[in-house]
């Protein structure tokens, strides 16, 4: 009997010593999501559909601190790349070390398995912080990551275009400007001579390559700055796209504007005076036109003074058309030269003509009656 009794107490004693064993670790490590002592996160639901709403909740955190959240791809190994930075929010970290954000769910770029990214951004008091934790998007594709390529976890903080507008470029010289990326490395394990290609281009890919500086080490947490030259041919104009990656797997792309307006300017002052001139050519060749056709057409003559023929020299008009200018059929055939000699003789002025015929188809009428 009395083995019987001895067997719960030390069936007692083996549970209390493995509680003491098992219970102090368990307390030490916090959320299943967060480092030992760090900041975790969690998410409800812990599944979400693409555009449906989930809660993000944190805690552990830098008080006054700002994040990011936003879901990524691929377990979020190559960084910013995998991630729904379109889709992200930040969040303020209260006093107490907590925060709560309200996130759409979204497609990452990369397939799932998917996790939830909860990141401090730059300039954020305390030490850089990352926490990723799984988060399952329905509907999205899943696909296998590769075991065997060691990922580069860093993040683009932030690219911009500087430079531009001298003298030369307005002009139509070579557009020159600079590209300032900043990188932070989000992972564990410093980056080492990580590659970074830059290129640029007239439509939508920076498909021509320009010379990128040397990135050297980046430590943990660390952000770099790299300022690469950007040279455009002469006389570029319009929207044009730069960009690139870094370490291979990490994108980046902006883009800037160069107009070359003084060229422009000039060009529209040759085009009107090139306008202007063809508009005085086409002029003078009109007044030339009208000159030759003002010439082409005769001065008109002068009427000549109509003298009034009395009787007495009507009798001897026709004395004189009877001798000289009467035809066999009785009609007068009239010379104009002797006629104009005749009466510049018999009268005190030249004689209109053609008054004169009308007077002699008068007689003719007058003698037809008789």
């Amino acid at each position: 009997m009395r083995p019987v009794r001895r067997l719960p107490a030390v069936l007692l004693c083996v549970v209390a010593g493995a509680w003491s064993i098992t219970a102090p670790a368990a307390l030490a490590a916090g959320p299943p999501n967060a480092p030992p002592g760090g900041p975790g996160a969690t998410a409800v639901p812990a599944e979400a559909a693409i555009g449906t709403a989930v809660r993000v909740r944190g805690s552990a955190w830098t008080p006054g601190a700002t994040v990011q959240v936003q879901i990524c791809g691929a377990n979020a190994v190559h960084g910013s790349a995998d991630c729904d930075t379109q889709g992200g929010v930040t969040a303020l970290i209260s006093p107490a070390g907590t925060f709560d954000a309200g996130l759409a769910a979204g497609a990452p770029p990369a397939a799932c398995p998917c996790v939830i990214q909860v990141s401090t951004l730059p300039g954020s008091p305390g030490a850089p912080r990352t926490v990723t934790f799984p988060f399952r998007v329905l509907g999205h594709r899943v696909a296998v990551i590769l075991k065997d390529i060691t990922p580069v976890r860093a993040d683009i903080v932030d690219v911009e275009v500087t430079g531009g507008g001298g003298w030369g470029e307005l002009f139509g010289g070579r557009p020159r400007r600079t590209l300032v990326v900043q990188v932070r490395n989000a992972g564990a394990d410093p980056i080492v001579g990580a590659p970074l290609t830059v290129g640029w281009g007239a439509g939508s890919d920076p498909d021509s390559p320009v010379d990128s500086p040397r990135t050297g080490t980046l430590r943990p947490g660390q952000t770099a700055t790299y300022r690469v030259p950007v040279e455009l041919p002469p006389a570029s104009f319009g929207t044009f796209v730069v960009g690139g990656r870094y370490a291979a797997a990490v994108p980046f792309k902006t883009t800037f504007s160069a107009y070359p307006w003084g060229l422009l300017g000039v060009n529209a002052v040759a085009l009107l005076l090139f306008l202007l001139g063809l508009r005085l050519a086409f002029a003078r060749r009109a007044a030339r036109r009208r000159t030759r056709a003002t010439e082409r057409v005769p001065a008109p003559m002068r009427p000549p003074v109509t003298q009034h023929i009395t009787r007495n020299g009507a009798d001897e008009l026709l004395d004189y058309l009877d001798e000289t200018a009467r035809e066999p059929s009785g009609d007068y055939r009239i010379d104009r030269e002797a006629l104009s000699d005749y009466l510049r003789r018999r009268t005190a002025g030249p004689i209109d003509v053609a008054a004169l015929e009308d007077f002699l188809a008068l007689d003719r009428f007058k003698r037809q009656e008789r």
